[in-house]
């Protein structure tokens, strides 16, 4: 077992889960996604967008995963970055075996398919990097109602595999607030959480050693109340490993502890600064420039030469306001709030 208390690299980290760095917008440790590889299946965590499909079938290949071998491919929620390109790997998959299956709930199904606002939106941060997204048939899909019980003594078992001798099952847990769909599977071996996938339910980690956080509070559908009830939810649980979307895997029960508490105690604080921040000036430019002092020892990654950055800082700062009220949703996106 890797003991650093956080994996960035590419690789497989036990016996059975492999971590993939997708260098997603041209650079490394922007997106992580990751494969349960069992004895006679591979499930797939996340896939994304469509420009890097192409890394992960490498992937595939250069460590001998059949690409017949994979049952499922689970998604964390709708984002381009995360599951665009789901459409495009299905499509790939399905040749080999046509059986492969899209994990889902019904409601990321359904974003999945109704995705031209999404889109726009994401070109107006990224610019030309969301790729694109296209529809996805019916029979690709099979539709889960994630758990609700955050016992980790009574977890919901969806399936259970079979890796080196030993048994891996699985679970998945409705997580939102970054986005509605949000969901978090687990894999559960020897009556402990050996690793679970947050996605974007507890923040980004953009940090090579230091256990901080990022917000992840992105517009439209970001929602602070389901956001922190979530991070209440998860910190009943007690996991190995812990997988972010962006980015890396955090190793040891104390550490994954320490990181859910630190992003518990920094989302108080950002939603708090936004607050005071608005009073003082209700522009959000204003609110940028203030807050991006805060953020900005948060990572080591190059930020001041890198234009993508303050795009999402304006985003994540975007967000909270919408979910604070201070700026609305168009009339048009509002079949999938609350």
């Amino acid at each position: 077992m890797n003991r650093e208390v956080i994996t960035l690299k590419s690789g497989k980290i036990n016996e059975y889960l492999h971590h993939i760095d997708m260098r997603s917008y041209g650079t490394t440790r922007m997106l992580s996604v990751f494969v349960g590889e069992f004895e006679d299946h591979s499930i797939l965590l996340d896939c994304g967008s469509s420009l890097d499909v192409k890394k992960g079938l490498r992937y595939f290949k250069k460590h001998n995963i059949p690409l017949s071998s994979f049952k499922y491919l689970i998604t964390s929620h709708h984002h381009f970055d995360h599951n665009g390109g789901m459409w495009k790997l299905y499509n790939e998959l399905k040749k080999f075996n046509p059986d492969v299956k899209i994990l889902t709930n019904s409601l990321t199904k359904t974003l999945l398919n109704d995705y031209e606002h999404h889109l726009n939106r994401g070109r107006s941060t990224y610019g030309n990097l969301v790729g694109e997204m296209r529809p996805i048939e019916d029979r690709a899909f099979k539709i889960i109602e994630p758990s609700i019980n955050f016992n980790p003594n009574r977890l919901e078992v969806i399936e259970t595999f079979i890796a080196n001798g030993s048994e891996v099952s699985l679970a998945i847990l409705k997580t939102p607030g970054h986005t509605p769909d949000h969901q978090t599977p687990i894999f559960i071996k020897d009556n402990l959480i050996d690793f679970i996938f947050l996605g974007e339910a507890a923040g980004t980690l953009y940090h090579n050693s230091k256990l901080l956080t990022m917000p992840t509070s992105m517009p439209i559908y970001y929602n602070h109340e389901d956001y922190m009830k979530t991070l209440e939810n998860l910190k009943q649980l007690d996991p190995l490993m812990a997988g972010f979307g962006h980015f890396g895997i955090v190793n040891g029960k104390i550490n994954v502890r320490e990181i859910l508490l630190e992003h518990e105690s920094f989302m108080r604080k950002f939603k708090n600064l936004i607050v005071e921040y608005y009073n003082e000036k209700a522009e959000t430019k204003y609110i940028l420039e203030k807050i991006l002092p805060e953020l900005k020892p948060r990572t080591d990654l190059s930020v001041d030469s890198n234009p993508l950055f303050t795009n999402i800082v304006l985003a994540i700062v975007y967000g909270m306001m919408i979910s604070l009220g201070f700026r609305s949703i168009p009339k048009e996106e509002m079949n999938y709030i609350k």
